[in-house]
């Protein structure tokens, strides 16, 4: 009589048997880039059998992500439209590449509902400098923070359907595959009440506590006045370092 063999079943990564994780990934706090379908309110059974259809790689920086907080994954800039002058735009100007965050958790919402998405250490660090702010009186606002390649692209084909130059908008905006947003440890500044993402931050009592406090909490601000990237000017826009 001929032994039965077992059946072959593909070793879950330990992420998946991890339950801390697994609540954050059901009740919608914790977000993973590898994944575009939306996994709140899934069955742990659901979410770990999406979790098994993930490469290795992909599983690999999640894994990282879950233990040290931060990781990236590559952006295929090669395949998006337009391809060739983001990658052109990038060797002109010897932009630094950025992969998407491997892992995101929710940072609330701002004035207009969105939602926002840090990596978790990043949003660590900001809701330690927020408490500090706050304290010397001083109110920040996110305005924004992870943005996908495929994100970044539509905002760069909307200015441009618009009548925009590709010159004009990739002064303020990078190439998909070359924004700091897609790190998802970006974030955007503004004042309450007062316009965003304007060159007025600049004379604000905010930007004048974040100059002086932000390093403390690993926060550097990306892109000062004649930066060596060739963008413009974006007082409000910082970036955790760790």
């Amino acid at each position: 009589m001929q032994a039965r063999t077992a059946p072959h079943h593909r070793r879950l990564p330990s992420l998946a048997l991890d339950r801390a994780f697994l609540h954050g990934l059901r009740s919608g706090r914790l977000r993973l880039t590898s994944l575009p379908v939306k996994l709140r309110g899934s069955s742990f059974a659901r979410i770990r059998q999406r979790l098994s259809e993930l490469d290795s790689p992909q599983l690999s920086s999640i894994e990282k992500a879950r233990q040290l907080q931060t990781a990236e994954q590559p952006c295929a800039v090669e395949r998006l439209p337009h391809a060739e002058l983001w990658l052109s735009t990038a060797s002109a100007r010897h932009l630094p590449a950025h992969g998407e965050a491997a892992l995101l958790e929710n940072a609330g919402r701002d004035r207009y509902g969105r939602s926002h998405w840090l990596q978790p250490a990043a949003l660590r660090a900001l809701r330690r400098l927020h408490h500090a702010a706050a304290l010397d009186g001083v109110e920040l606002e996110l305005i924004s923070s992870f943005r996908s390649a495929r994100d970044q692209l539509r905002i760069l084909l909307r200015k441009h359907a618009s009548g925009q130059s590709w010159e004009q908008i990739l002064k303020v905006n990078a190439p998909p595959g070359y924004s700091e947003h897609h790190s998802g440890c970006a974030v955007d500044f503004a004042v309450p009440g007062a316009p965003p993402l304007t060159e007025a931050f600049e004379f604000t009592t905010a930007f004048e506590w974040l100059q002086q406090n932000a390093g403390r909490f690993g926060f550097e601000l990306s892109y000062p006045r004649d930066n060596r990237w060739g963008f413009i000017h974006e007082p409000w826009h910082w970036c955790y370092r760790g």
